[in-house]
C-alpha cells in the first residue's frame, strides 16, 4: 500500500533552450521555469500525463481546440487559427488545481499551480494571414510518493520516489486564408453580399525541450545499513512540425426588405496532423550509496553509472472536429463543437521503453471532447457582451498498468468543464478575460488501485489593439 507525502513537490524547471527560439524562449524563458502542468503520481511514466490544453477558454469548453470558434483568442493547439483572428493578440493565463489522491485506505490532498500558454498572433488588422509564436507546457514530473515497509532481516525501510522536471513545447508558424463571397437575398427585391464560404491553412514548427529528474530513496532504518539512492536524468529535445486547415460553409442565411441581418447557421471543420518525428535524450543514471547525517544526505560511493544518447520515435498524431454555430439577429450565438485525437503510442513501445516504469507500458492514447458556447443578445449601449462556456472530455492516456503477472489496465480519465470570456473593463478594444473551471477524474476502472480527483481553475486574458492605436500598421499623421 503507498501513501502519497505531497510535501515535497518542486517546481518544473525547464532548461536546455536552442537557437531556434532563442529569441522566443529569450523572452518568455523565465516564465517557464516554474511551469507545471501535472504532478499526478502516474506522470512518472513516459513523459507524463499529457495535459496540453492549458488556455482557459479552450479547456472551459472540454478542451476542444480543432475548430476555432473565437475570433479573439489564440489557439496554440491549430496552426490555421490565426487566419481568422481579427486583430494581432497577445494571450497568457495561470492556473491553480487542487488534486486528492487516494489509493486503497491511504490518501493525501494538494494544491499546487503554474503558467498555461504563453502565446502571440502578429497580422495586420482584418488581415487572411498572420505569424503564430508562443511557448506552452506540456507535461510535468513534479511529485513526491513515499512507502513503508518492514523487512524481516534490514527492520524498517522507507522507499521515497521524487520526481521533478518535464517538457515544455515552443513554436512558430503561419497561417493564410481564403474567403469566398456571394449575394444573398434580403426580402423579395433586394441582396446583401455576405462572406459565405471560407478556408484556412497554416503549419507550425514545434521545438520540444526540457528535463525530466527521477530519484528514488531506499532508507534504511538501522545505521549499520547504508542507503541507497538512484537518480535518473532524461534531457529531452525533439523538431517537427504540425499542418492544420479549417473550413466554414454558412448554411442559411436571412435579411428582411431593409438588408437587416435576421440569422445564420454555419457549419465547420477542421483537423490538425503532425508526423512522426526523433526524441533525442541525453540519459544518465547514478546509483549511489548514501547516508544521512544531521538531516544531509551524502554519497559515500558509486555503484552504478550509466551516460548515453538515446533516440525514440514520438508518433504522429491526428485530429478532426466539426462545430455548428447559430447566429441570432440581437447578436445571439449559440456554438456546439466536437473533436477527437488519437496517436499510436503503442507503435513506439520499443524505441521509447526507457522513458517507461517496469510494471507498465507503452499504449494507444484516444480523446474526445464536446464544447459549448453561448454568447448574448447585445443590449442598448452595451456592443461587448460575455461569452459562457461548457465542455466535457473523455480520454484513454497513452499508458497501460500492470495489475498482476498478466493483467493490463488503461489509464483513463475524464473532466467536465465551464468558463467565461468577458471584456476587459475600462478597455476601448477588443481585450478579453478568460476565466475557466474543470473537474475530473483519473485513474483505471480498478477504482482499488489508484483514483485521482482534480479540479482546476484558470486565468488569463488576451490584449488587443484599439482601433486609433493599430498595431503594425504605419501611422498616416503624428
Amino acid at each position: 500500500m503507498h501513501f502519497f507525502d505531497i510535501s515535497k513537490i518542486s517546481p518544473l524547471r525547464m532548461t536546455n533552450y536552442r537557437l531556434a527560439f532563442v529569441l522566443l524562449i529569450g523572452s518568455l524563458g523565465p516564465s517557464a521555469w516554474s511551469q507545471e502542468t501535472d504532478f499526478s503520481p502516474y506522470a512518472r511514466y513516459g513523459f507524463g500525463t499529457w495535459q496540453e490544453v492549458m488556455t482557459p477558454g479552450l479547456a472551459a469548453m472540454g478542451g476542444v481546440s480543432t475548430v476555432t470558434g473565437s475570433a479573439s483568442m489564440v489557439n496554440p493547439n491549430q496552426p490555421a487559427s490565426a487566419a481568422g483572428m481579427a486583430h494581432p493578440t497577445f494571450q497568457t493565463s495561470f492556473f491553480s488545481q487542487q488534486v486528492l489522491l487516494r489509493e486503497g485506505d491511504s490518501q493525501a490532498q494538494i494544491t499546487t499551480g503554474g503558467i498555461g500558454n504563453l502565446g502571440m498572433v502578429v497580422k495586420k488588422p482584418q488581415s487572411l494571414s498572420g505569424f503564430t509564436l508562443g511557448l506552452t507546457p506540456l507535461t510535468s514530473k513534479s511529485f513526491s510518493i513515499s512507502r513503508s515497509t518492514t523487512d524481516p532481516l534490514l527492520g524498517n525501510i522507507s522507499e521515497i520516489y521524487d520526481g521533478q522536471g518535464g517538457m515544455a513545447r515552443a513554436y512558430s508558424g503561419y497561417a493564410k486564408g481564403w474567403r469566398l463571397k456571394k449575394w444573398v437575398q434580403a426580402g423579395s427585391q433586394d441582396s446583401v453580399l455576405m462572406t459565405k464560404h471560407g478556408v484556412s491553412l497554416g503549419g507550425q514548427l514545434d521545438y520540444w525541450f526540457g528535463d525530466a529528474i527521477q530519484t528514488s530513496f531506499l532508507d534504511i532504518e538501522d545505521v549499520n545499513y547504508r542507503d541507497v539512492r538512484d537518480q535518473i536524468s532524461n534531457r529531452h529535445r525533439s523538431a517537427g512540425w504540425t499542418l492544420g486547415a479549417e473550413t466554414f460553409h454558412t448554411v442559411w442565411s436571412k435579411f428582411n426588405d431593409n438588408k437587416q441581418f435576421l440569422g445564420s447557421l454555419t457549419l465547420q471543420f477542421g483537423g490538425t496532423w503532425s508526423p512522426a518525428k526523433t526524441l533525442f535524450t541525453d540519459y544518465s543514471r547514478v546509483v549511489q550509496s548514501t547516508v544521512f547525517v544531521s538531516g544531509i544526505i551524502i554519497p559515500v560511493d558509486t555503484s552504478f553509472y550509466d551516460l548515453a544518447e538515446k533516440t525514440g520515435v514520438i508518433p504522429s498524431k491526428w485530429t478532426a472536429g466539426t462545430g455548428l454555430v447559430w447566429n441570432g439577429k440581437t447578436g445571439h450565438r449559440l456554438e456546439m463543437y466536437f473533436d477527437h485525437h488519437r496517436q499510436s503510442w503503442g507503435a513506439s513501445a520499443d524505441t521509447l521503453s526507457f522513458l517507461m516504469d517496469s510494471r507498465s507500458t507503452w499504449s494507444d492514447a484516444t480523446r474526445t471532447a464536446v464544447g459549448m458556447a453561448w454568447t448574448p443578445g447585445r443590449k442598448s449601449g452595451k456592443i461587448s457582451r460575455a461569452t459562457w462556456r461548457t465542455g466535457f472530455n473523455w480520454s484513454t492516456l497513452p499508458v497501460d498498468i500492470q495489475v498482476a503477472d498478466d493483467q493490463w489496465l488503461p489509464l483513463e480519465e475524464w473532466r467536465a468543464s465551464l468558463g467565461l470570456s468577458a471584456p476587459l473593463k475600462g478597455s476601448r478594444s477588443a481585450s478579453q478575460l478568460h476565466l475557466g473551471m474543470d473537474f475530473g477524474r483519473r485513474g483505471t476502472t480498478d477504482g482499488t488501485l489508484h483514483e485521482e480527483f482534480n479540479t482546476r481553475l484558470h486565468i488569463g486574458w488576451s490584449m488587443t489593439p484599439f482601433v486609433k492605436n493599430l498595431w503594425l500598421t504605419p501611422r498616416l499623421y503624428d
